[in-house]
């Protein structure tokens, strides 16, 4: 039940996305650093060119950027639950992994494939030069398990201020309250941020916006609508605990330096869920590179 808020139009920034992974908490997953979603011996991590964490089980992963510049960021859809045989976590991969800012998004997804229900941002840079970078987004999904995969590019409005969950796109995954509220806050923080505002106090507060909680608890998965930051609970259909895991930041400036930090929120330990303390987290920086 993941959530992230984005922009493509800040002055000072070509990308700026904060986001959640909501996951069972036993569910196994490598941290953040750079890897080629391939163990290869003899090759270290630092050796790879795509930075995210890796789903353990699935071998994919929800949220990831390459050193050219490309990111990701998937969620699946609200709905039963049913097995297919294609893990969402792979369309990602093939797409940080791809060796082209310019291929076709249909070029990665196998034409027989079927996938439960996922929502997914990608998004590929352009520079015109040394301090003019942008970013070009494109929204994949499939509207619900099984369903035809349908690409289209963001509208203008997301470009500016975009928020993305786990409702269906063009029926009314907008007016969810996680959304509405993490857009509202979203954008009184990027508003507030001028040239002199340091990256810490911007990643910071868009910490502490994933932070947001309803007043009532979730009890089942269709009210995890209304919380951007869910606690640990057990979900009807599963005897393990569910709630954010992660919450990631990713800054991009117009110059190509990015920061990414991503932080840990509640872990499994001992057979029961704890709290992480707030400094328990992974950061880098680095220059995104140009392909050849």
């Amino acid at each position: 039940m993941c959530v992230g808020f984005y922009t493509l139009e800040h002055p000072e920034y070509a990308l700026v996305l904060c986001s959640n992974r909501d996951e069972y908490l036993q569910r196994p997953t490598d941290l953040a650093c750079f890897h080629s979603f391939e163990k290869l011996e003899g090759h270290s991590l630092s050796e790879g060119n795509v930075l995210s964490g890796v789903d353990v089980r699935a071998g994919g992963t929800w949220l990831g950027v390459s050193r050219t510049g490309k990111v990701a960021f998937l969620t699946n859809i609200t709905e039963e639950y049913r097995t297919y045989g294609s893990s969402r976590g792979d369309l990602v991969a093939s797409f940080l992994s791809s060796t082209s800012l310019e291929e076709d998004v249909h070029s990665l997804i196998p034409s027989d494939a079927k996938y439960a229900g996922f929502n997914l941002l990608l998004l590929a840079p352009s520079a015109r030069g040394e301090h003019d970078l942008s970013f070009d987004g494109t929204y994949v999904t499939n509207h619900g398990g099984g369903g035809t995969i349908v690409v289209r590019p963001l509208s203008d409005a997301e470009r500016r201020c975009g928020g993305m969950s786990n409702g269906i796109d063009g029926k009314g995954a907008e007016t969810w309250p996680k959304i509405q509220h993490g857009l509202h806050s979203f954008k009184a923080i990027m508003n507030a941020v001028l040239p002199s505002t340091p990256e810490k106090e911007l990643a910071d507060n868009l910490f502490e916006l994933l932070t947001w909680k309803s007043s009532q608890m979730p009890r089942a998965r269709s009210e995890l609508r209304n919380t951007i930051q869910v606690g640990p609970i057990q979900l009807q259909e599963a005897q393990e605990f569910y709630g954010t895991r992660l919450s990631t930041v990713i800054l991009v400036k117009r110059n190509g330096e990015v920061l990414f930090i991503e932080r840990d929120i509640w872990k499994f330990v001992d057979s029961k869920p704890v709290l992480s303390d707030p400094s328990s987290q992974r950061q880098f920086r680095f220059k995104l590179q140009q392909l050849d």
